[in-house]
């Protein structure tokens, strides 16, 4: 139930890092609108990086570069009657990818969280966590995201999903799915929750 005063309670997202617990991310969903709301870029020999969905005639190499969790980004949901946001700080991004890493996780795609329509020949070849006291910065289409997000660049070799949903722009970002602990940090007004998300996703 919503308060009185007609904001939201925000949760942190967590995982356990140890490999025999169930919190992880299991699967990336390819999606027509990502809960993080940022597109991501397609890659051909000839068009520039900032150019989106722009494919040369032959010879491509279908390889699109996107964001799969941005840190610090309120993310709306809706469960069993309740409105709250979620989000994911930069140090609990990176025990997400370091444990998705190390369980072989990087080849678990499917299409539109659906179960059913789990894919192959669909990886993830760039993995990045934007960290400038390491030296790590964003790719130019990329510039002004949040320290501590993740961003990926991924190998669709299925002819099918490339030409039915990626070279058509009918899939244009990824969600992730897994399972998490919730944390509350506080609540806010879903106005002030707009201006955190526009500052966090660099616009």
């Amino acid at each position: 139930m919503e308060n009185k005063h007609n904001s939201l309670p925000v949760y942190k997202l967590k995982i356990k890092e140890t490999d025999n617990d169930k919190s992880e991310v299991t699967y990336i969903a390819m999606v027509d609108e990502g809960a993080i709301m940022l597109d991501w870029v397609t890659f051909s020999d000839k068009p520039k990086i900032s150019d989106r969905f722009k494919f040369s005639v032959d010879k491509e190499r279908r390889l699109i570069m996107g964001a799969l969790m941005i840190s610090d980004m309120p993310i709306y949901r809706e469960k069993d009657g309740q409105k709250f946001y979620v989000l994911f700080d930069k140090e609990e991004i990176m025990k997400i990818v370091q444990k998705s890493a190390r369980k072989k996780y990087w080849s678990n795609f499917n299409l539109m969280h659906d179960n059913e329509r789990k894919t192959e020949g669909v990886y993830i070849i760039e993995s990045l966590v934007v960290d400038s006291s390491r030296g790590v910065s964003a790719p130019k289409a990329f510039e002004g995201i949040s320290e501590g997000s993740w961003l990926v660049t991924v190998k669709v070799d299925n002819e099918a999903i490339w030409n039915d949903y990626i070279k058509t722009g009918e899939f244009k970002g990824f969600s992730v799915e897994g399972i998490f602990d919730f944390e509350m940090v506080g609540e806010e007004k879903e106005s002030d929750l707009q201006e955190i998300i526009d500052i966090v996703r660099g616009l």
